[in-house]
């Protein structure tokens, strides 16, 4: 089975992966840091910077301006806060390692190593949801046959539609991948 769409799709969604000799191995990810120093750190220390300014030089909040720079700079941290939690999610949901072996896919988290294939995974479930204006977050879980989510994939994009096709093109491509004979369940 090929694995370049697989792979594509991975790179898309900034998911880290190896190809080791035909085996997929999904995890770690490795920290992005132009995302990091330029959504994060940048609007941080401009909230700081201003902060500091106004203190320093003495600068008294006149009218309509005082609204504004309260405005700005809430803004400010508000944008780094809340995407270092996107970066945060999106490193917890990928952080546990997923091996793409011949018929198999092995999971390794917190809880131990299991090793599934098509006798004992009972469904593949995903789910969107709108975590702001702009960014849709899509999970994709394993379900065993004792009822256990596993997760498999986590990412973030601006359109629910794309979300939701990725998540049906990767379940869809496990499901193969394990030979497993199901419908996905969706929306959870």
């Amino acid at each position: 089975m090929s694995t370049s769409i697989l792979e594509s799709k991975l790179k898309r969604h900034k998911i880290s992966y190896s190809n080791e000799n035909g085996k997929i191995v999904i995890g770690k990810p490795k920290t992005d840091y132009g995302t990091l120093i330029g959504l994060v750190a940048l609007p941080i220390i401009g909230g700081i910077g201003i902060c500091l300014l106004m203190i320093l030089n003495n600068i008294e909040f006149i009218g309509a301006n005082r609204g504004k720079i309260i405005a700005g700079i809430i803004f400010l941290f508000g944008t780094g806060f809340f995407n270092l939690s996107r970066i945060r999610a999106k490193k917890q949901s990928n952080d546990n390692l997923k091996t793409l072996d011949y018929k198999v896919i092995k999971v390794k988290n917190e809880f131990g190593e299991y090793t599934f294939d098509s006798k004992n995974i009972k469904d593949f479930e995903y789910s969107a949801e709108q975590i702001d204006e702009e960014t849709y977050e899509g999970n994709l879980y394993l379900i065993d046959n004792e009822e256990r989510r596993h997760q498999i994939l986590g990412f973030d994009d601006e359109n629910e539609k794309y979300v939701l096709n990725d998540l049906k093109w990767f379940s869809e491509y496990l499901m193969k991948h394990v030979e497993l004979k199901i419908t996905v369940a969706n929306n959870v």
